[in-house]
């Protein structure tokens, strides 16, 4: 599954864009978040593939210039879904604290 942001569609007037510029983006971003959580839900699993060149894919699908590409989905069946995640199991990359990531009254470094 390919998903795509186009920053036209809807119109100019569309509620948070004229605030926010990237408030489409984030839309399609929670759609993608939406997808994948039913589709656990669902017994299937998701991997967002990070590993290929925006020109090719454009080429491919015919994706017009003003359209984004923001994600490529793998989506289907898998024999098990795990606890713990790849980057973590594998020993790639561990978990931060929460208390690194969550921040009361002011941002800090």
């Amino acid at each position: 599954v390919v998903v795509t942001h186009d920053p036209d569609r809807g119109g100019p007037q569309v509620l948070g864009r004229h605030s926010i510029d990237d408030t489409g983006l984030y839309s399609t971003c929670l759609a993608i978040e939406n997808l994948w959580l039913a589709a656990t839900a669902e017994g299937l699993g998701v991997g967002w593939v990070s590993f290929y060149r925006e020109q090719h894919l454009r080429d491919l699908l015919g994706i017009p210039p003003r359209v984004r590409p923001v994600a490529w989905l793998c989506v289907g069946r898998t024999s098990g879904l795990h606890d713990v995640p790849d980057l973590e199991r594998h020993r790639w990359r561990g978990r931060r604290p929460l208390a690194e990531a969550v921040h009361h009254d002011r941002y800090r470094s």
